[in-house]
């Protein structure tokens, strides 16, 4: 197997994948094309993590541009932040479960949320993500009570929940 020394060595005599490429920068730009083709060279097979993304999006460029020659769609992108999701994808980013997603959004606690004739539900990402920042309870829970207050999960305070347990007892 060929090592980086017997390459380097050799790299003269191999065809350079990258020597037409130089060639064509050169003639645009007035410069020596081996000069370019050297810099071309350092940048794309560096070990660095900038010269790491260098490479990816050439390579996205390239199938981009390749995809367009022969008219086929562009890959979709994966998740922008206005994305409409799933009530299942919702779920997985909030750590609760499906039915759970779905009934925040029917009781509108999930703002932006939209439902198609079909019933299906769809959320907004932000939205989700939202939701999630001013829910997520940090710290050690010490008194639930306070906590299920703070997050809105009591709508009566203590004294009329007090009262309506009496007035039930003395009815009785």
């Amino acid at each position: 197997m060929p090592t980086a020394a017997t390459l380097s060595k050799t790299r003269a005599h191999r065809y350079d994948p990258l020597r037409p490429l130089a060639d064509a920068i050169g003639s645009m730009t007035g410069t020596l094309s081996g000069q370019v083709a050297s810099a071309l060279h350092q940048v794309l097979e560096a070990a660095t993590p900038q010269s790491r993304d260098a490479r990816l999006q050439l390579i996205r460029h390239l199938v981009d541009v390749e995809s367009q020659t022969v008219g086929m769609e562009k890959p979709k992108t994966l998740a922008t932040d206005n994305a409409l999701i799933s009530t299942a994808q919702a779920a997985e980013l909030l750590g609760y479960s499906r039915p759970y997603v779905a009934m925040l959004i029917d009781q509108n606690k999930l703002k932006g949320a939209t439902v198609s004739a079909g019933g299906h539900r769809r959320v907004s990402r932000v939205a989700v993500l939202d939701y999630k920042a001013k829910h997520e309870v940090t710290g050690k829970i010490t008194d639930l009570r306070a906590e299920g207050k703070k997050a809105g999960a009591y709508k009566s305070t203590e004294a009329d929940v007090m009262r309506r347990v009496k007035a039930l007892a003395k009815n009785r």
